[in-house]
């Protein structure tokens, strides 16, 4: 299974759909003709999330918050990397945690999937995957001059997609279906969401920064 990256690009011009969609349809097509199991690509997306929710608080502690920084020693180095585990755990808890709590008493929950070596092998790749979008992100920040629009577009991005996770989440239809079958629509809105926002990032943008009505004439 192909974990999604973490950091998606950011918007230059026009984007092109069918790379989007061609890429978020990988899921959908694994579950339909090689079976692979929903709550698996679910936990696995769920991980990915709270990854990039970790190398997200990282890259804005380091060209944001503290770009300027006089003293940039070890310390420095290992005290960002702690405040940014704890904060990517904190908001993994607040936006990630709902979403496989509802499938923790589940079957799949009880056949202990972690034990199973190929999602151990997802998981690892996950990881390395987050670690090279971290320095790659990294690099390329490093040549401009204020990164705080981009890192901010990438946020509202990760935010907007696992945010309309779990709105259907929390309206019970997943739970209401089912463990597999509930996951599978969660696989489906997640593909879904990825592929309007990227396409439509202002869309993510009007979550935080709602349109003003306009007024009655």
């Amino acid at each position: 299974m192909t974990a999604p990256s973490v950091l998606p690009p950011a918007p230059t011009g026009r984007i092109d759909p069918i790379p989007v969609i061609a890429a978020n349809a990988t899921a959908i097509v694994g579950m339909i003709v090689l079976h692979w199991s929903p709550q698996s690509l679910l936990a696995l997306y769920a991980i990915d999330t709270a990854l990039a929710l970790c190398v997200m608080g990282w890259l804005v502690m380091e060209h944001v918050t503290e770009k300027n920084a006089k003293h940039r020693g070890f310390g420095h180095a290992v005290k960002q990397v702690l405040s940014s585990l704890l904060l990517g755990a904190i908001l993994s808890l607040v936006l990630v945690a709902p979403v496989l709590f509802v499938f923790a008493g589940g079957e799949w929950a009880r056949s202990q999937p972690w034990r199973d070596t190929a999602f151990q092998g997802a998981v690892a790749m996950q990881i390395v995957g987050s670690l090279v979008a971290l320095v790659r992100t990294h690099l390329m920040l490093a040549t401009q001059k204020d990164g705080e629009p981009y890192l901010a577009r990438e946020f509202r991005f990760l935010v907007a997609r696992w945010g309309t996770v779990l709105m259907v989440v929390f309206f019970g239809v997943a739970s209401f279906l089912g463990d597999w079958l509930g996951s599978m629509v969660l696989v489906l809105v997640y593909a879904g969401a990825s592929v309007w926002y990227t396409l439509f990032p202002d869309k993510a943008n009007e979550l935080f920064h709602p349109k003003p009505d306009k007024p009655r004439t």
